[in-house]
């Protein structure tokens, strides 16, 4: 269950007059992050160089002891990038250490990074998938084809490990990052909507169609109200996992060719969501907006440019 993000790399330049993220107006918190692309003789692009995150204050800086490109269960160099996340509040992220590739917590602006356990990495990290929590305190991983290994949430100050039922498929944290969405595809066709407390609990539902078939879901702090977007010219649908309650559908209203790719709850009636147009050769814009669930208002928060001078880019909360 790989997550791939359309586009290539980050030139990440803000839109001019757009105001920071509201969680994250420090500093030291990065907004984006990006590593380079370098093309070897069998004209294959790969990762290379040091990571770099843009910080809200505009500067830049390198995080040197990231690796670039993800190993194997052998510990032999992929072609795949390395893992790398930053939490939705910009503060925290997470990335593979390049002398060893076991995964390290730090603080975005620099400092000590945490090591997680290096039973999380045993099997290498080609086919993981790693999510921070809103405000970093927890890790969410997966092994996206191996269904026989269960996912897991990582306390990163105690290295607590949760294990959750191998074969459900993670999609990230609740907006307070007590719970974890996912999503069980059954032997009679029928998918379940999951989630998973960090206390053991867990609700359950086969959603609606329209909630099940979504592009994009998000769990609200609440660990039970499910945002979900559908159709290419966007509507909005809250889901009670508890209740199998469906709200009317809400119109977002996007630019032309915007399509959203991640959403995150940030408000008991707000949503964060990135959108993303270009491409083909042409560069990818990505914009962040806040969306008010009753209304489907939208508000712009930031902008960035990518072009494909570099392999990978994602933006807070990704």
């Amino acid at each position: 269950m790989r997550r791939t993000l359309l586009g290539a790399a980050v030139v990440a330049v803000a839109a001019a007059g757009l105001p920071a993220l509201a969680h994250a107006d420090s500093a030291g918190a990065a907004k984006v992050a990006w590593v380079g692309a370098c093309e070897a003789e069998d004209e294959i692009s790969r990762a290379c160089g040091a990571w770099r995150l843009r910080l809200t204050s505009g500067r830049e800086i390198a995080v040197t002891d990231a690796a670039a490109t993800s190993v194997d269960a052998d510990g032999r160099r992929t072609d795949d990038t390395a893992r790398f996340t930053i939490s939705d509040d910009g503060r925290w992220i997470v990335y593979e250490r390049r002398t060893d590739h076991r995964l390290a917590v730090r603080r975005a602006a620099g400092g000590r990074a945490t090591l997680l356990p290096k039973s999380l990495t045993r099997l290498g990290t080609e086919d993981l998938w790693v999510r921070l929590s809103p405000t970093g305190d927890r890790v969410l991983l997966e092994y996206d084809d191996d269904e026989k290994e269960p996912g897991k949430i990582v306390t990163v100050a105690t290295g607590k490990i949760v294990k959750l039922p191998a074969g459900d498929d993670l999609e990230g944290f609740s907006g307070d990052g007590d719970e974890a969405l996912a999503l069980r595809y059954n032997t009679d066709n029928t998918t379940t909507l999951v989630a998973h407390g960090v206390d053991g609990s867990v609700i359950a539902q086969v959603p609606p169609q329209v909630v099940a078939n979504a592009t994009v879901r998000a769990l609200a702090a609440d660990g039970r109200t499910v945002a979900a977007f559908t159709g290419e010219k966007p509507k909005l649908r809250l889901y009670d996992l508890a209740t199998d309650r469906l709200a009317a559908a809400v119109d977002v209203r996007l630019g032309k060719g915007e399509t959203v790719y991640h959403a995150q709850w940030s408000g008991e009636d707000r949503l964060t969501i990135k959108t993303q147009s270009g491409g083909d050769g042409k560069p990818t814009v990505v914009r962040v907006l806040t969306v008010d669930t009753g209304t489907g208002a939208v508000r712009p928060v930031d902008t960035f440019r990518f072009t494909a001078r570099h392999q990978t880019w994602l933006t807070a909360g990704e």
